[in-house]
């Protein structure tokens, strides 16, 4: 009976950390997602696209949070936040591509050297 009450913590905790690093609970949206440890997500309304950073551990995140706009006129880097996501937070910013800029879009994350981005969103 202790082994069952204890698999089922686990799951509930499981659940729990999966419901927490969710996006977003507006079915209509649709969100494109990479990543473990920092679920990096990017969705689009028109011009206007949002990205959610979410921290699935209990260390903190820290780099630089952003998004690449393309189009015919190049490309339009944005950073959207020069610092730290806190242990199981989520950061999440929206961000209208300039006119020119509205081809395709993508969400990264600068840390430690390296980068890691979101799937590229195609407008």
């Amino acid at each position: 009976m202790k082994k069952v009450a204890h698999l089922a913590l686990a799951a509930l905790t499981t659940v729990s950390l999966v419901g927490l690093a969710s996006p977003s609970a507006d079915a209509a949206t649709k969100w494109y997602c990479s990543g473990n440890l920092t679920k990096r997500c990017i969705s689009h309304s028109g011009a206007k696209v949002t990205v959610k950073f979410s921290n699935t551990t209990s260390k903190s995140a820290k780099g630089q949070f952003g998004v690449t706009c393309a189009g015919p006129d190049g490309q339009d880097a944005k950073v959207l936040k020069d610092g730290t996501i806190p242990g199981y937070d989520t950061f999440s910013k929206s961000y209208t591509c300039p006119k020119g800029f509205r081809d395709h879009a993508t969400g990264w994350q600068m840390s430690n050297g390296k980068v890691y981005r979101t799937p590229e969103l195609k407008f």
